[in-house]
């Protein structure tokens, strides 16, 4: 079975920053970017990027049935994707190139962009509101800034509605029931790679890469060196939640 777990690129330290002033206007600095959690249903329509073809949904509503509105349900499909989909480690080279329908044909994913991309779709066609969320390693973010690393470490997940509430989706099934779809700061369980001990921030959000403007992975780097440039304007947040992971 292949599982999908936090994206890491090459890791040298983990050194801080003790200086980080702020340049941007944060008075009404928008963490939902966009998105509006009170109207769960606009996120039933899918992108451009994210709109599978209903013989896929068909084939896949064969083989698993229809999903219970349920964690459960979600786990099924999550769980589903994993056994039959195969990770090519494409490098980031992949990212934001196909649509959905490219890569459910050719059962591949080539990172947590795909791999986030094609779960997320799937869901959304048997019912669940789902949106992609992308995010920076808090650790890396402060090496960047300090010049002390110019790889990129980061991680892309699914927020799902479902029994009244938003929970989060990691790509290898975990998940957090008691999630806050308006806080940025994820707390992760890799603790395996240094730079996720501080941390996730989400950057961005949206029905797919795509609508968020990522078609390459230097989309992806712009959005990560601008948090990266600008850390001291949200390091009030970080730290600011201990989410229970669960399987």
């Amino acid at each position: 079975m292949i599982i999908a777990t936090i994206l890491s690129c090459k890791i040298e330290n983990n050194s801080s920053v003790t200086d980080n002033p702020c340049s941007l206007n944060m008075e009404n600095y928008d963490y939902s970017y966009g998105i509006e959690y009170d109207n769960p249903e606009l996120y039933l329509i899918p992108g451009e990027q994210s709109d599978l073809d209903d013989e896929h949904l068909e084939e896949i509503r064969n083989i698993i049935g229809t999903p219970a509105k349920s964690i459960t349900g979600i786990r099924t499909v999550c769980y589903w994707f994993n056994q039959n989909f195969t990770f090519i480690n494409a490098g980031g080279s992949m990212v934001g190139k196909n649509n959905v329908n490219e890569l459910y044909e050719i059962k591949t994913f080539y990172g947590c962009h795909t791999a986030a991309l094609i779960i997320s779709s799937i869901l959304r066609e048997f019912g669940f509101p789902t949106v992609i969320i992308e995010t920076a390693a808090v650790g890396w973010a402060y090496d960047y800034n300090n010049n002390s690393n110019q790889g990129f470490v980061g991680h892309v997940m699914t927020e799902i509605y479902v029994s009244d509430k938003w929970i989060l989706l990691d790509n290898n099934c975990t998940f957090v029931e008691d999630y806050d779809c308006m806080n940025p700061f994820i707390s992760t369980t890799k603790k395996e790679y240094p730079y996720n001990q501080q941390g996730l921030f989400t950057y961005a959000k949206g029905f797919d890469t795509w609508d968020y403007g990522v078609r390459d992975e230097s989309d992806t780097h712009s959005m990560m060196i601008n948090f990266a440039n600008n850390i001291g304007c949200f390091e009030d947040k970080f730290n600011s939640v201990n989410y229970d992971w669960r399987n």
